[in-house]
């Protein structure tokens, strides 16, 4: 699975993370095949394209035993599920865990994010 193609979304919230904006959108409109609850877009300063995407989707009825959502990492051409939980639903929770993967993906570990929206 690629990038995600999104039609409309709106802006919850913004996180600066080291010299990365980490925007995280909710009632996402896509023509993909999955259903994002969130999706947290991760640009680095100077880009103006996502270099990293971290995606909250609806977990088909069949697997929802797991978990309602599952977390998806997207680098590049790259993308893998990290797991499934109901958490994932809450915002709070998403932007935590997304942030940690992020910090651990570009070792910026000694960073804290700093919430801007």
């Amino acid at each position: 699975m690629g990038v995600p193609h999104i039609k409309t979304a709106i802006p919850r919230q913004r996180y600066q993370l080291g010299s990365f904006v980490a925007s995280i959108l909710a009632e996402v409109e896509s023509d993909d095949p999955v259903n994002y609850h969130f999706i947290m877009a991760l640009v680095e300063d100077g880009k103006n394209e996502p270099c990293l995407y971290v995606t909250a989707e609806l977990n088909p009825p069949q697997q929802r035993d797991q978990g309602r959502y599952r977390l998806r990492v997207i680098l590049g051409d790259q993308s893998k599920v990290m797991g499934s939980a109901d958490e994932w639903g809450d915002i709070e929770k998403f932007a935590l865990d997304g942030l940690g993967i992020t910090a651990k993906l570009y070792h910026l570990t000694d960073e804290q994010p700093m919430r801007l929206m």
